[in-house]
């Protein structure tokens, strides 16, 4: 059997599958846009930061955009190609392991920094090399102004690592 037999055979096959995969696609394009609503809309109710919203949002669409596409080509009778495709989907999601865990500790060290009674809005401090007084914390930054007026935005991770000297309370 050539090459070109192949090919002619695997198309041949592809007119068979071709309603099922058309309705996967339909149906699965409407399922990723429901739930890309949804998650939005979830993600707003809950007061989550905007750009975490769209970190959020972009990455759950390419997860389900990849689950989708590897379900097309097990159903067209390409299952290395999807095993492949689900490859791609575990290393996504070592990479977002990987980026959530420095989220992580900045929101965990935000925690406790915003409860630490020696570390408040207006206290002067020095974290390394900044000195200046905690005009803000939040839930991931720290921000420290200095005597010449620049603002330092600091991660709460770095800040809490680094320790900190309270040179005057307010």
């Amino acid at each position: 059997m050539t090459i070109l037999d192949k090919f002619y055979q695997l198309f041949q096959n592809l007119g068979s599958k071709l309603p099922s995969v058309i309705a996967t696609l339909v149906i699965g394009y409407i399922l990723i846009r429901i739930i890309m609503v949804v998650l939005r809309r979830v993600l707003r109710l809950s007061k989550t930061h905007k750009a975490l919203i769209e970190i959020v949002s972009s990455l759950s669409n390419i997860l389900l955009w990849i689950l989708l596409l590897s379900e097309v080509t097990r159903q067209l009778g390409l299952a290395t190609l999807a095993l492949t495709i689900s490859g791609s989907v575990v290393a996504l999601g070592f990479a977002m392991a990987n980026g959530l865990s420095a989220l992580t500790a900045d929101i965990i060290s935000g925690v406790f920094l915003s409860k630490d009674q020696d570390f408040e809005v207006g206290y002067r401090i020095k974290s390394g090399e900044i000195e200046g007084v905690v005009e803000k914390i939040d839930m991931r930054k720290i921000r420290i102004r200095d005597d010449a007026g620049k603002l330092f935005i600091l991660p709460s991770s770095k800040v809490d690592s680094l320790g900190w000297v309270v040179l005057e309370k307010k």
